[in-house]
Formats: structure tokens, sequence, C-alpha cells
């Protein structure tokens, strides 16, 4: 019994190097810095719906132009959200390439 009592124990060297990982704490102020730029994306996504829809009003036909922009956005805000959910280890841009569209070259 008191064998498995040990094996249940909680290592607490390296439950002490976990919690003061510097890398660790660094990824939080990135994730609070991404998470505060993902806020207003969303404003600019809003400028940008509203432009799309004035242009559809007027010429009725959306902007190519602005609706490549807006595929390239949204892949920008997904590269943010894989981001502070830790899908992935790489930071979005500015600090890594801009993202590509999927199913464009």
């Amino acid at each position: 019994m008191s064998k498995k009592f040990e094996e249940e124990k909680i290592d607490t060297e390296e439950l002490r190097e976990n919690v003061f990982n510097q890398g660790k704490w660094l990824r939080l102020l990135w994730i609070a810095l991404f998470l505060f730029i993902y806020s207003w994306a969303a404003v600019v996504l809003y400028i940008i719906a509203v432009l799309q829809f004035l242009f559809n009003l007027f010429t009725d036909s959306p902007n190519s132009s602005l609706a490549e922009l807006a595929s390239v956005f949204r892949e920008w805000m997904v590269q943010i959200i894989n981001f502070v959910t830790y899908q992935e280890k790489d930071k979005p841009y500015p600090f890594s390439g801009l993202p590509k569209v999927k199913g464009k070259k």
C-alpha cells in the first residue's frame, strides 16, 4: 500500500521547474498581446463587412480586392486563434509569414 502512495506523490521539483519556466510566462505575454490585437481586428472585420455591403449595394457585386483582403485577414485571425489556444507554437504575422489563403496559390 505504501508503494502505491509513493507513486501518486507529486514531484515538487518538476512542478517548480514547470511553474518557473520563463518561456511559459513569456508565452503568456504574447498571448495577452495577440488577444488585444484580436479584439481590435474585430473592429477591422466590421469595417470590411460594411464596405463590402456598400460595394454590393451600389455596384450589385462585391469588390474582388476587398474580398481577397478579407480572405487573408480571416486566415490571419485564424493564426491568432491557433496561437492563443496552443494549436501552434509559431507566433502569428508579423512574427511569421503572412498567411496563405487556402485553396489559392
